[in-house]
């Protein structure tokens, strides 16, 4: 799997441990809930190095670290020993900037751990909609380069102990300021709920392979069920390497 950490690292004594990468985030955020909650010390790497939006009291309990995914100098010493890493790194913008923050980064964050011998490597990706290919070029390129390039890298880099979560759309309690939080899960919750109902659950794998259609087969995923899959990923050997799409995300983790 993943190669032995350099020989001039030091050797690391403290508590087990998992580095989250993108930890202020939306779902980051939710990682570090989640490994705090299964007793993990947990460090969350970001440009900013600090808490997310409004300071929860959770977040007192992490270790805010300053680090720019593309530059592993900036980060390598906090991988030393570390149990697994979780990469939420991901953005929308120019296609340029997809590319480079949802490919090149990620690609750096896991070269990064491979080299540091963390044993497993998580990445939260996406499950791509249906779409035919000029249009997904239209609108997904660079976003889709870059998730397929940090995939490739992923199962490169950790064959057997790498996994990719492709969660739908994600939804939950999003806070946007220190006052206002987004209660996503009325709109999304309730959807999924009436997909549940309405579609077989036999049948909506093959209904969400139909081209623009098919995205609404695609079932969201609770925000909770994503951390609580990406922790697993990062941390229990029982995880088997590979894939977790947004279905399986549901049945092994959601609830």
């Amino acid at each position: 799997s993943s190669s032995s950490a350099a020989p001039d690292q030091p050797a690391y004594t403290g508590p087990p441990k998992i580095v989250v990468f993108g930890g202020r985030g939306f779902v980051g955020s939710a990682v570090c809930r989640e490994a705090l909650r299964t007793g993990l010390h947990v460090i969350a790497v970001s440009p900013a190095g600090m808490p997310p939006v409004g300071n929860p009291d959770w977040a007192k309990a992490v270790e805010w670290a300053r680090g720019d995914a593309l530059e592993p100098p900036s980060y390598a010493r906090h991988l030393a020993g570390a149990l697994g890493a979780v990469s939420c790194v991901g953005a929308f913008g120019s296609r340029e900037a997809m590319r480079r923050i949802n490919g090149d980064a990620n690609v750096a964050a896991i070269a990064a751990a491979a080299q540091a011998g963390v044993p497993r490597f998580c990445y939260v990706s996406a499950q791509m909609p249906p779409l035919p290919g000029a249009l997904e070029g239209a609108l997904l390129a660079g976003y889709s380069d870059g998730k397929r390039l940090a995939e490739g890298a992923l199962f490169r880099d950790f064959p057997r102990t790498g996994v990719a979560l492709r969660p739908w759309v994600v939804y939950g309690d999003r806070a946007v300021s220190s006052s206002v939080t987004l209660p996503l899960g009325l709109v999304f919750g309730t959807f999924g709920a009436l997909q549940r109902r309405l579609i077989p659950g036999g049948s909506a794998r093959s209904l969400a392979q139909t081209p623009l259609l098919g995205a609404a087969a695609l079932p969201p995923n609770a925000v909770e069920a994503v951390a609580r899959a990406a922790v697993a990923a990062a941390t229990d050997d029982s995880v088997p390497g590979g894939i977790i799409d947004c279905w399986d995300i549901n049945s092994q983790y959601g609830g």
